[in-house]
């Protein structure tokens, strides 16, 4: 898919702009995260004329986590500026915490209902998030993010799915944060219930070897490529029975929105076929090498 010829940079911080519009309008609460949004504080920095200056957060696209009571009205709106989902919920991730959206001008952006790693209800983490929320003008308009520590936590978060240990995100949120910062962290990561998540982040997932999210975040904080491993994981991690027949289930379904955007085309029936064969094979050959073993 081809866009303007606005630069990358200008463009996502044109998009973080344009859906702060957007979300006024529908009257959507919206926090901006990550690239642009994210505070000077947790920014790589360069030494110019015995000055250190923050180096911009390069992104591709732009986020937004948004108040999940407010979730369809804002999908509403977006579909009347011309935004185009190109991968819903469940095909976004293991998590299905984001859906992928497209727009011929900006290009794309990921509209988030929830944040990894935080286990309380969204609506209530959104509600302590939005609580804590700092003003930040992107392109010339008012937007909100948050809180410097509620920012540290989650780039941690978001490090964590990395599978490095040595993220540079872990290194300026965590290592190079003082001891009140790190408290502060951990504060918030227990009335977020993310301590799972963030023990993955820092290097004390050991801790928590019986949660029921242990593996899970086992899997993707140590680089482990397994869909196997994956999809176990991911059962263990359901919290109900139902939940876990919905995991099951979308084991089994192809994800159309990656194949698609992995082709560059809309799918043909042939290539949906093609992709369920191939889906197939890729899980036999990993069953076959497990018992081989």
């Amino acid at each position: 898919m081809e866009t303007s010829g606005i630069p990358v940079d200008d463009r996502v911080r044109l998009t973080h702009g344009i859906l702060q519009r957007t979300a006024d309008d529908a009257g959507v609460d919206v926090l901006h995260i990550k690239g642009p949004a994210l505070h000077p504080d947790l920014l790589q920095h360069q030494r110019r004329d015995d000055v250190s200056l923050p180096i911009p957060r390069h992104s591709t696209d732009a986020d937004i986590l948004v108040r999940p009571s407010h979730l369809e009205r804002f999908q509403e709106a977006l579909r009347h500026e011309g935004w185009r989902m190109t991968a819903d919920f469940i095909a976004g991730s293991a998590f299905g915490h984001a859906a992928n959206y497209w727009h011929e001008i900006l290009g794309y952006c990921d509209v988030h209902r929830r944040f990894p790693g935080m286990e309380i209800d969204p609506e209530v983490s959104f509600d302590l998030l939005w609580a804590g929320r700092e003003p930040l003008e992107i392109a010339h308009i008012a937007c909100s993010t948050p809180s410097l520590q509620a920012q540290r936590l989650m780039i941690l978060l978001h490090a964590a799915r990395s599978g490095r240990t040595d993220h540079p995100d872990k290194v300026r949120a965590w290592d190079e944060g003082s001891e009140a910062d790190r408290d502060a962290v951990r504060r918030l990561a227990g009335e977020l219930r993310a301590e799972v998540a963030l023990a993955a982040a820092t290097g004390h997932l050991e801790d928590y070897r019986g949660d029921r999210h242990y593996d899970l975040w086992r899997q993707f904080s140590t680089g482990d490529t397994s869909r196997w491993h994956e999809w176990r994981a991911r059962v263990r991690a359901a919290g109900s029975p139902a939940e876990t027949a919905r995991v099951v289930l979308r084991a089994l379904r192809l994800n159309q929105a990656h194949l698609r955007m992995d082709l560059g085309h809309d799918l043909t029936r042939a290539d949906v076929l093609r992709g369920y064969r191939d889906r197939v094979l890729r899980a036999a050959r990993e069953l076959l090498g497990r018992r081989s073993r």
